[in-house]
């Protein structure tokens, strides 16, 4: 039967004979249900018309006319169908039968009920207006009409846009809603209206498109509902609960207690940052005994029912500290009255909590040790503890009922600032500081003190309670301290400013010091007095920051007269604190030293010149000796000690004179101090010599600076006489092999000069014979190896890689040779860190990359993998050289695939990444080779798009040793999987090895006990063998070995 409608077959009884699964599905029954059934099984009642002989289902006549039925499924729902009917007339014995077409329609039926019987009632209670397609007004209810403010005929037959606002007509938010009505698409939400009035309307409105049998719009039914006066409430809502979210803590939950949301002020409450709080419950700041009460689930059984709660709470903050909340629980309803979320809006009351008389066995402790007094929000007296009193020297009779301004002199009493006092305190806002008031006896009292507003459980403050220290001692020593500071001030120079760096005051001493007069300086900024440069830096504001937090500074500082002068200022910057330990201002003390700095420098200048040669400024022969005496014990691998003697440099000093010598003195000495590093240093030791001393650098790295000084000095010293050469001859000696103090060293040393000299000047020797030999070695071979590229003595071989799963060879990896003519087969860990060093790696990688992709087009069934070497890598033409290679080979990117060390992803980050993403657009594949070996391994396979993870040899070697080295190649091949990265191991030479690696799914894997690398000639015989590795399954391994 057809699979795209559902289909079902009867007989002329009405038993059903068959019927295909979409009809099945439609229905919900299984087909032996229903075989043999009576097709009014299907019928809604008893007294549906499909029930009875009379009215089965008969074959139609003439034309085939629709039937639209109501139906029941199996679970005895309804659906409505529309049904086709044909008859199959019988042959050769068999009965006719009605084949029915049935369709699903119970969407658009109800949609016809919307459009009907449902459309009355909603013009009884909604807003009804109908437009055409293109905005032409149709028709309008009653309703909409008194919303509007017009009467039917003035709006029949007008664009829908008479009730739009003129400003939003040609908005893109009209545009945008116009043009889905015009595709049929349902439009909701309120919108801004205009009255015939002008008055605005705001419409909760559903705006139906009606369409045709082709799905075409021909008028549309909008449904309203006037919210006017809701959107007024809501906005006078909105602007409330803005201030609140300012003022308050607040934080929102789900019905089940979720934390949805929380503001600032809730976080800093509570010490959490919002990540850390969000979709966890609300018992996060309850206390676990009452986290599991029943009055904490009745408390929250209550929000669940709608129920608004308030109250005060005590909650848990992040430190383990008790926070006492001011709060209501609200619960916000939907449109449909149900709850959906709680927002709590709190205020924090926990030093309220402590000064409330409720809060009995806090406040007796701190009635003992302070003076409390509370009063009425106008300042009427309404309660003292005896510490108050006897400070004050009434008693309670005489002061309860009367108002603050009592113990206030009557000038302050009488002044404005007085009256916002108190103002500022009935609003509910805290007072602190310093206050003088007047006792009894009429003498002055200084108190420390805070005003603490205290809140009703609606949050209204409704009496305020003042803790007050006495302080007038502290302030007779303030007084005492203020005429020692006074003596200071006769001594030293004194500066006081704001936090800010706002000069406030300064004494006689230090204006004499910078020249100014005191209306130069008053009211402006510290930086004044600081070079403008240093004023500009990060150190200048981070200096000020640290003394706005209360940080002690004292050195020696430079800053700049009035005249411009250097000043040099032995000073101390003190941030005075008040009484709460915060600080306020600051004070600066100084000395001028700027005479004994003076002399300071003209020592060191006259040391300095004591111990550097004064034609090159480079050190002399004493200082050197001192750098190499600190060196030695902490250079135990090796201290180079290079003595060099220019060439050709006494015939230039006799005919130009010694100022010409001098000048190429100082240019030869430039160029080697650019050469060298930190750590090293050069010194100028006679005429024309010079002696370079470097820790710890290895043979290869004092070879290459040897030829860097030699290349240095070749060039010609640039005079008006014409150009000047000269040339150099180096000797070197290395700690601690030549010697171990500096004395030994220099004549190890200026004897390998004197070898070098006999040997034709313009070359470098050592000292020792076997660090020579081995250098001139490195050398040799360098060279022939320059050589060796351009006469083909290099060649490849290739190591087939296995696949672990069809046990086949999926790719090769290209390993270079050497085969000199007359040294004969050179191991590779001989000459390639010699390539490296030397740059002959480019040119040498280029020809290997070339060949690999030649030889892997002959076998277009495997892949190739060619390793890069990071000097490669630096190679600004790498990328230029790999697309040649595929280009002049033909060799699919695909195929490809390039090794990397990590060691290169070190260097430059932002560097690799953009090589590697511009070789990735290549198309060819990327391996991190050797991989766990350097740094920061799983950032790398995170942050970089390589395809492969190629595991070291020293871990494979593992998996025999212990259950650790087992598990560390797990884990990486687990780490592979959950990347999507493909993995291969290299250096597996037992069986057990290669066991392992199938079993855990590695994808790849060579070595010798597979296969070593083979010439290209025998890689057809390799592949050919390649048939023994089994499935991934645990079976024993036979793996294909090549000799």
């Amino acid at each position: 039967m057809n699979r795209n409608f559902a289909v079902v077959a009867f007989d002329a009884d009405g038993r059903i004979r068959r019927a295909n699964n979409l009809f099945l599905r439609m229905f919900g029954y299984e087909l032996d249900e229903i075989i043999g059934t009576d097709i009014a099984t299907f019928a809604r009642s008893e007294s549906d018309p499909a029930v009875g002989a009379g009215q089965r289902v008969r074959p139609p006549t003439g034309r085939n006319a629709p039937a639209t039925l109501r139906r029941l499924r199996k679970n005895g729902s309804e659906i409505w169908v529309e049904a086709r009917y044909a008859t199959i007339a019988g042959g050769e014995g068999r009965e006719p039968e009605t084949v029915a077409i049935v369709s699903d329609v119970t969407a658009r039926k109800l949609q016809e009920w919307d459009e009907r019987g449902q459309i009355e009632a909603i013009n009884r209670s909604l807003a009804v207006v109908q437009f055409s397609a293109n905005g032409i007004v149709l028709d309008a209810n009653r309703i909409f009409l008194n919303i509007i403010g017009y009467e039917l005929d003035e709006i029949v037959g007008r664009p829908y846009g008479l009730f739009v606002a003129p400003e939003e007509a040609d908005g893109l938010a009209q545009a945008a809603f116009w043009e889905a009505l015009a595709a049929g698409r349902h439009q909701a939400g309120e919108y801004r209206r205009i009255g015939k009035d002008g008055r605005e309307v705001w419409l909760r409105s559903n705006c139906s498109p009606i369409c045709d049998a082709a799905g075409q719009p021909i008028k549309i039914v909008e449904y309203a509902v006037d919210v006017t006066a809701e959107r007024l409430r809501q906005a006078e809502y909105e602007w409330q609960v803005t201030a609140i979210q300012k003022s308050q803590a607040v934080i929102s939950f789900d019905m089940h207690g979720s934390i949805v949301h929380a503001n600032e002020n809730f976080l800093r409450a509570m010490g959490y940052r919002l990540d850390e709080i969000v979709g966890r419950h609300h018992r996060l700041f309850v206390g676990p005994s009452h986290a599991h009460s029943v009055e904490y689930l009745r408390f929250w059984d209550d929000l669940k029912q709608g129920m608004h709660r308030s109250g005060q709470y005590k909650r848990i903050g992040k430190d383990g500290r008790e926070v006492w909340l001011q709060a209501t629980y609200n619960p916000v309803f939907d449109m449909g009255g149900r709850p959906t979320r709680v927002v709590e809006y709190a205020t924090v009351i926990t030093a309220d909590k402590l000064q409330q008389a409720e809060y009995e066995g806090q406040i007796a402790a701190i009635h003992k040790s302070q003076c409390v007094v509370s009063f009425a929000l106008d300042g009427t007296i309404l309660d003292a503890n005896d510490n108050f009193l006897q400070l004050t020297g009434y008693r309670y009779a005489e002061i309860l009922g009367r108002h603050h301004r009592i113990f206030v002199e009557e000038a302050e009493a009488n002044g404005e600032s007085y009256r916002q006092f108190w103002r500022t305190l009935g609003e509910g806002q805290h007072r602190s500081g310093e206050f003088k008031r007047i006792g009894n006896d009429g003498r002055e009292i200084w108190l420390q003190a805070s005003y603490n507003p205290i809140f009703d459980p609606d949050g209204r403050p409704y009496k305020v309670v003042k803790f007050a220290a006495d302080i007038s001692a502290e302030k007779l020593r303030q007084a005492e301290n203020a005429g020692q500071i006074e003596a200071i001030n006769k001594a030293q120079g004194v500066l006081a400013m704001t936090l800010d760096g706002i000069i406030l005051e300064a004494n006689e001493s230090l204006l004499a010091t910078f020249g100014f007069a005191a209306a130069d300086v008053i009211g402006r900024h510290h930086s004044m007095l600081v070079e403008p440069g240093h004023a500009a830096t990060a150190e200048y504001r981070e200096f000020w920051n640290r003394l706005r937090s209360g940080t002690f500074h004292k050195g020696m500082y430079k800053r700049i007269g009035r005249d411009g002068r250097e000043l040099w200022l032995q000073a101390s910057y003190n941030p005075i604190l008040d009484l709460n330990g915060r600080p306020y201002k600051i004070v600066k003390y100084a000395t001028d030293v700027t005479q004994n700095v003076e002399m300071a420098a003209a020592f060191e200048n006259a040391k300095r010149q004591a111990q550097h040669d004064a034609a090159t400024s480079l050190p002399n022969r004493s200082r050197l000796a001192s750098f190499m005496s600190g060196a030695l014990p902490h250079a135990a691998a090796r201290l180079a000690v290079l003595y060099i003697d220019l060439d050709d440099f006494k015939p230039i000093n006799d005919a130009f004179g010694h100022s010409v010598g001098d000048r190429v003195l100082g240019e030869v000495a430039d160029r080697f101090r650019r050469i060298l590093k930190d750590d090293q240093m050069i010194a100028r030791v006679g005429g024309d010599e010079f002696v370079i001393a470097a820790p710890n650098l290895s043979e290869d790295e004092i070879d290459a600076l040897c030829r860097r000084l030699l290349d240095a000095c070749a060039a010609a010293v640039h005079h008006e006489n014409g150009d000047l050469k000269v040339g150099a001859s180096v000797g070197v000696a290395v700690a601690p092999q030549d010697g171990t103090t500096p004395d030994d060293l220099l004549r190890a040393a200026d004897t390998a000069l004197a070898r070098s000299k006999q040997n034709g000047r313009g070359t470098y020797s050592f000292f020792g014979a076997a660090m020579n030999d081995r250098i001139a070695m490195h050398r040799a071979l360098i060279h022939e190896m320059r050589h060796g590229i351009t006469a083909g003595e290099f060649f490849l071989e290739y190591q087939p890689r296995f696949d672990t799963r069809a046990g086949t060879v999926r790719s090769v990896e290209a390993l270079v040779r050497w085969s000199h003519p007359e040294r004969g087969r050179i191991a590779p860990g001989d000459f390639i860190p010699l390539a490296e060093r030397s740059g002959l790696i480019v040119p040498l990688g280029r020809w290997i990359l070339e060949t690999a992709c030649r030889m892997a087009v002959l076998l277009p069934q495997i892949g190739i993998s060619v390793n890069v070497s990071p000097v490669q890598f630096r190679d600004d033409m790498l990328v230029e050289t790999v697309e040649a290679a595929l280009r002049q080979t033909g060799l699919a990117p695909g195929r490809l695939e390039l090794e990397i060390t990590e060691g290169v992803l070190l260097e430059d980050a932002e560097r690799a990444r953009a090589t590697l993403d511009r070789l990735k657009q290549l198309g060819v594949k990327l391996a991190i080779d050797d991989f766990g070996t350097g740094y920061s391994s799983m950032s790398y396979l995170c942050d970089y798009p390589f395809d492969v993870i190629k595991i070291d040899r020293k871990f494979i070697s593992g998996i025999d040793g212990s259950e650790n080295g087992k598990a560390v190649v797990q884990a990486i091949l687990s780490l592979g999987k959950a990347l999507g990265l493909s993995t291969t191991a290299e250096g597996v030479e037992t069986d057990s090895q290669l066991a392992a690696l199938a079993a855990d799914h590695c994808h790849e894997v060579q070595g010798f006990l597979l296969s070593r690398p083979v010439p290209p000639e025998r890689l057809p015989q390799i592949l050919a063998k390649a048939n023994g590795l089994p499935n991934r399954g645990g079976e024993t391994l036979s793996p294909v070995r090549a000799a």
